[in-house]
């Protein structure tokens, strides 16, 4: 499974994850197997519930207009069914393995070694001379004083960096400046796996609790009264503001009044044992 994204790009995750793949997984009719009823097997169902958590794609369209043609309570109990599908798969053992290998991908390599000055100025000597071996290959074919002119930059080169490094100050700046380099690298290392830590806590029920958390406080302020119109083939909402809600904000609102109740409830529920 490879998931492995961008952070800029995640976006809705909180309504995805428990709404919008909780409509996926309990959109079928009540009283029957939920995957059955959607022909999907157990583990498609499994990834996109690991998906969602973690990116919020699970948003399925076809899914959410079936479900939209529920009745509000029919709704309901399908979110009840699909939250409690993803409650229980998340328990498991094959979950937390799952969370555990993503986690692993997520985690930002060391830094590469910062070459010390001496051999970089090795290195770069001999890079110089492999590029003045090419550049005499096609000597000659210029002019004696294009060829003269190109002979004499190669010497001042070629002399600057003998310069160099008999010259110990320029050396010991040389060598300050590849110290400040490897600390800089330390340094920006040691964020880059703080932040991996916040976002992907090694206990997978820390990431849950943050999503359950980011739902609630989405779906606490969504205006089922809201109003529609029609734009040629799309529907829009009335008020403006309302069109540059975030992504999660209107996946409650399409859900209903109804679906997003249960979900609160039931999530509001699972993150009090989360924090026991």
């Amino acid at each position: 499974m490879n998931l492995k994204i961008e952070h800029h790009r995640r976006f809705g995750l909180a309504a995805a994850f428990l709404l919008g793949t909780a409509v996926v997984l309990g959109v079928g009719a009540a009283g029957a197997d939920i995957l059955s009823t959607l022909r999907l097997s157990e583990a498609a169902a499994k990834e996109g519930i690991l998906e969602g958590l973690l990116t919020g794609s699970p948003y399925d369209q076809k899914a959410f207009a079936a479900f939209k043609a529920l009745p509000p309570s029919a709704r309901a109990e399908a979110v009840r069914g699909g939250l409690a599908w993803i409650k229980t798969y998340s328990e498991s053992p094959a979950f937390k393995a799952a969370y555990a290998d993503f986690r692993s991908e997520q985690k930002p390599g060391p830094p590469d070694k910062v070459i010390p000055a001496d051999e970089s100025l090795k290195q770069q000597k001999a890079n110089f001379e492999k590029q003045v071996a090419e550049m005499q290959e096609n000597l000659a074919g210029l002019d004696a004083e294009t060829r003269k002119a190109v002979e004499e930059g190669i010497k001042q080169m070629r002399a600057r960096m003998e310069e160099m490094e008999k010259d110990p100050g320029q050396m010991a700046l040389m060598r300050q400046g590849k110290e400040m380099e490897s600390g800089e690298n330390a340094e920006q290392y040691a964020e880059q796996l703080k932040s991996w830590e916040e976002e992907y806590p090694a206990d997978v029920r820390g990431l849950i609790k943050r999503r359950i958390r980011e739902f609630l406080d989405t779906s606490a302020g969504v205006d089922f009264s809201a109003k529609l119109v029609k734009r040629k083939s799309r529907m829009y909402f009335a008020d403006e503001a309302y069109e540059d809600k975030p992504s999660d904000w209107k996946i409650c609102f399409r859900a209903g009044k109804e679906a997003t109740q249960a979900a609160r409830e039931f999530a509001a529920a699972w993150l009090a044992e989360l924090e026991k």
